[in-house]
């Protein structure tokens, strides 16, 4: 490095100081820990440029987080006592000998080692381009001089993010029989792409003016062709069409805003420590990579609270990744939020495009865009948020543009990442709990509802979130496994249609995403409380039996968990559990002196479907197998597995889970295996599964576990008893049907006191029948069902994992007649019965 840098180095401690007063740092990744540093191996920094700036930076990062302290090299080593810092050379510079010093080291001397770490200073992520003076002078860029830095850094110094990417593998990469001059050659070679693709992933593209990008929307031949034809269809003038393609092209296109991203981290950093305990974000270090991968990232996560649209951005901008634009439903953009979501990277779509040609025309070329410039995105495959804490089955309307747009050979390869986003509590739990009772319609956004719901939310405390990034799904791989001839394909694709092979695929995809989703899950202390608590009949749960309880399921997530990405508790000591849990589920103790029994409200119990829905898929397994032994003391181990296997399907499209029905059996076996394990099933003298002794905690363990899946078991049950009661007719009108089964769900809530709304949702009922008809017990043809004999077993195996009033209710209730002037009245108990 240059003169003036050791001249500095004797002043840094003076230095330090001001800089500090002046600089607000952010390491990346802000978990340190993901660089595995060896404490046996010395340490040299890399940057891309020598900047005094830079290494001043560095230097206050590093006695931050408590890194070895940055020293020029000069003409020495870097060894245990003395980490050195240098920069990629210019030519034949003084850094190429300081560089060429440290590879000649390695080369004659073999158990000399050191950690090689690239360095990346950011002042500022402004991926704007530079189009005015004021950017010229105070932007970041790659190389600039001493005057121009000092600029950069009296404007940006209070956002200066400093990125440490992996250690270099020196020993692997160095080659003995190579030359010096060529090992340097290739070292500055591979860091400076390292440092490129680095530079990419943390500001993204550079973006346009929004000036610009919507004239080149309206440029777009494909919306041209859309502007003419609105013109002819319409019987207006082409400008008039024109006209209206800018609105819509205004409407839609997000406008970044440094500013505003600047502002809304300040605000969102204060409102997540004001109401939440935490963010819990997994899987970075992945992700990290496939955005260094130079790849277009599409990120697909869940949706259950508002929260979640600036959540996601919040994290990656912390981290030191570019912020995607965001797909946002059109009735978020009112006055004021709206602008500023725009501002933070938000572009906003309708609900529907039917009927409207030149609308999808703009909307379709603007994610052209978004793909052909390389611009990370995020939009929600469920369309919206979830009411029940379940995930939605998935819309594909806008994943089928992105798909269309990637494939199509318009930008780089495209890799979706799904996102599972939890919450000890979601916020808006009460109001989706109103919208099922049906007390309270669906409502648009406004001001004055924002104003009066934070009101409340600013004076409670929600818990933690939970943020995890899935597996990445390689779209082009993905399309080279399930569509062999795409690139065939996509060549000859009208835009103007959606042929039969693209939505089959499309489809198949979004189950792909939503499974991902759901494979990444957290398990956190109130979803388990939530199951065991939701499980038992009255709601209510002795203390002793829930600490023993919350124990075994830990220990079962643990030993046999969901996938390789499922989160299960770092504890698994319950009575650590109970505590975490008891203020977020607000648990009511009962005095007794055998022991306080816990217990909610009536309508707090029914909040509590929400937290357990998002995670009771992590047991569904467990307690599928659970279920074979609420009603009998043994069975034998092949039988259960081939029962479980028949049931399976169910589950699967239902919650959807991970395993394709042909490792189904496998996954089931392990299950039982776990549960061998933890003491929830035990083996006799024959070998035969038999479950613990009625009375002890293990069986009160193992009937809360076979609670889990009990309504969607029963749901299942009745919905294979009215087809199996309609055999002789041989077949059954759908949408008919679909109401019959909602209406027998009903009456079953009444009878049996449920208070849950979701247990009679028509949505449930109809997953059903698509399931039934994926596995061939039944046929469609139009609106007709037709159904096959072999469904006569499935329905009495079924039955068996009922209990004799459930099993006698339900019988009864097939062999009633069905009127359709019963629908409305049914509708309205139901309700009454939900509303508790």
């Amino acid at each position: 490095m240059s003169f003036l840098l050791r001249f500095l180095m004797l002043f840094m401690p003076l230095l330090r100081w001001p800089l500090r007063a002046w600089i607000n740092t952010h390491a990346s990744p802000s978990d340190l820990e993901e660089l595995s540093l060896a404490s046996d191996k010395p340490v040299c920094y890399v940057l891309p440029v020598a900047s005094v700036m830079d290494w001043l930076a560095l230097e206050v990062v590093c006695a931050e987080h408590g890194l070895p302290r940055p020293q020029l090299a000069g003409n020495r080593m870097p060894s245990m006592q003395r980490a050195v810092v240098l920069a990629l050379p210019v030519g034949r510079s003084r850094e190429r000998s300081e560089l060429h010093r440290i590879v000649s080291r390695g080369l004659h001397d073999k158990s000399f080692d050191v950690q090689m770490v690239p360095v990346s200073v950011f002042w500022g992520r402004n991926p704007v381009k530079e189009t005015s003076l004021f950017r010229i002078l105070f932007a970041d860029s790659d190389r600039t001089g001493r005057l121009r830095k000092f600029l950069i850094v009296l404007a940006n110094g209070r956002n200066t993010l400093v990125h440490f990417g992996q250690p270099l593998d020196y020993r692997g990469f160095l080659d003995e029989d190579a030359a010096p001059d060529t090992m340097v050659r290739k070292l500055v070679r591979v860091l400076r792409i390292h440092f490129r693709r680095q530079r990419a992933a943390t500001l993204g593209p550079t973006l346009s003016r929004r000036s610009q990008l919507i004239n080149s929307l309206l440029a777009d031949p494909d919306v041209q062709h859309g502007i003419e034809q609105a013109a002819r269809r319409e019987n207006v003038t082409v400008s008039a069409a024109r006209s209206r393609a800018r609105d819509y092209a205004n409407e839609i296109a997000a406008d970044y805003s440094n500013i505003a991203i600047g502002f809304m981290l300040r605000v969102l950093t204060w409102l997540w420590h004001r109401i939440y305990d935490g963010v819990d974000v997994r899987h970075l270090a992945r992700l990290r990579a496939t955005t260094h991968d130079r790849r277009e990232v599409i990120y697909l996560p869940s949706h259950r609270s508002h929260m979640d649209y600036l959540l996601v951005s919040y994290i990656l901008y912390k981290e030191g990744l570019a912020l995607p634009q965001i797909a946002a439903g059109v009735n978020l953009n009112f006055w004021p939020v709206g602008a500023l979501l725009r501002r933070c990277g938000a572009f906003y779509l309708r609900r529907s495009f039917k009927g409207d040609r030149l609308y999808t025309a703009v909307f379709r070329a603007y994610v052209d865009v978004l793909i052909t410039r390389g611009q990370p995105m995020k939009f929600y495959p469920e369309g919206g948020r979830s009411r029940t804490g379940r995930l939605l089955s998935p819309k594909t309307g806008m994943l089928s543009m992105a798909v269309t747009s990637a494939l199509g050979g318009k930008g780089a390869p495209a890799a979706i990442v799904p996102v599972y986003i939890g919450y000890d509590r979601v916020m808006e739990v009460n109001k989706y709990f109103d919208e099922l009772r049906g007390t309270r319609p669906k409502k648009g956004e406004s001001m004055g509802d924002l104003v009066r719901g934070s009101t409340k939310v600013l004076k409670r405390k929600y818990g933690r979130v939970f943020v995890s990034f899935g597996e990445p799904i390689d779209l082009q791989s993905y399309a080279d496994e399930h569509l062999p001839d795409w690139r065939q394909q996509m060549r000859t694709l009208d835009m103007d249609a959606r042929p039969r092979w693209l939505q089959d695929f499309v489809a198949a995809l979004a189950e792909r995403v939503m499974e991902g989703i759901n494979a990444t899950a957290t398990l956190n202390a109130s979803g388990l409380a939530s199951l065991v608590l939701l499980g038992s009949p009255q709601k209510a749960v002795a203390e002793d039996e829930m600490v023993h309880t919350l124990s075994l399921l830990a220990q079962l997530a643990r030993r046999s968990p969901y996938s390789r990405d499922a989160t299960a508790p770092a504890e698994t000591d319950g009575h650590k559990l109970l505590a975490e849990a008891e203020p977020l589920m607000r648990l009511i103790r009962v005095p007794h002196a055998w022991g306080d029994v816990l217990t909610v409200e009536s309508r707090q119990a029914v909040l509590l479907t929400y937290t357990r829905n998002n995670v009771m898929h992590l047991f569904a397994l467990p307690s599928l197998v659970a279920n074979f032994f609420a009603h009998f003391e043994h069975r034998d181990r092949a039988r259960v597995l081939d029962d479980a296997v028949e049931l399976y399907p169910l589950l699967a499209s239902e919650l959807f889970l991970r395993w394709p029905l042909e490792q189904a059996r496998e996954a089931l076996d392990q299950a039982i295996d776990g549960l061998l394990d933890c003491g929830f099933l035990l083996t006799d003298e024959s070998g035969q599964l038999r479950r613990p002794e009625a009375g002890s905690n293990a069986f009160a363990a193992l009937m809360s576990l076979s609670r889990i899946m009990r309504e969607a078991l029963e749901r299942y049950a009745m919905t294979v008893m009215l087809l199996s009661h309609n055999l002789e007719a041989g077949t059954v009108e759908r949408g008919r049907f679909e109401r019959q089964c909602q209406l027998m769900a009903e009456r079953m809530a009444i009878l049996t006191g449920r208070n849950s709304p979701e247990f009679f949702d028509s949505r449930l009922f109809r997953n059903h029948l698509q399931t039934l008809v994926r596995v061939g017990l039944l046929q469609q043809q139009g609106n007709k069902l037709h159904i096959d004999e072999a469904l006569r077993d499935v329905a009495e195996h079924a039955l068996q994992l009922l209990g004799p009033d459930l099993r006698q209710s339900i019988a009864h209730l097939t062999s009633l007649p069905h009127l359709e002037d019963g629908d409305a009245q049914g509708s309205d108990a139901a309700k009454t019965a939900s509303a508790g």
